[in-house]
């Protein structure tokens, strides 16, 4: 999954560094062994719509998401945006959990980042891999991705 993000980027001609490290799946685990600013993380999280299709939702390490306001940012009610286990999301989209991009590979993948997400500085984020780190702005996520800015995170 890890080169066939990087290839995306290259293909794209997205600025970006790809950073080596320790595995790291969550954002305390990240916080804790990773030496990148805790405040410019970005974790993305997979959800499946019953409708068909899937959803990578990334925001801030320290925010949670707000289901409500993600379910309305597709048009859909809150008991059809579902989390799939970790089987379902290697079975599903071949990823590994720890190890979410919010770089989608496939059509029937959409991508909304929270508004809270800084637009001014780099962000850090999963790269395919448990022990691999993108650095790169959200502007340029959002053109590669083709993705939303959303109000998805839970207030406070």
């Amino acid at each position: 999954m890890h080169e066939a993000i990087v290839k995306r980027l290259d293909e794209q001609g997205v600025q970006y560094t790809i950073h080596a490290h320790e595995d790291s799946r969550t954002y305390a685990d990240a916080v804790d062994k990773l030496p990148f600013p805790p405040e410019r993380m970005l974790k993305t999280i997979v959800f499946r719509l019953k409708s068909g299709g899937w959803v990578l939702a990334a925001c801030r390490g320290q925010d949670g998401l707000d289901y409500k306001k993600l379910a309305a940012a597709f048009g859909v009610k809150r008991d059809e945006v579902i989390r799939p286990s970790p089987d379902e999301l290697k079975a599903g989209l071949g990823i590994e959990a720890g190890a979410v991009s919010p770089v989608a590979l496939r059509d029937d993948v959409q991508v909304v980042f929270d508004t809270r997400v800084n637009r001014e500085q780099s962000l850090f984020t999963g790269a395919g891999q448990p022990d691999r780190t993108l650095e790169i702005t959200l502007d340029e996520l959002v053109r590669v991705t083709g993705g939303r800015v959303l109000d998805i995170a839970k207030e406070g």
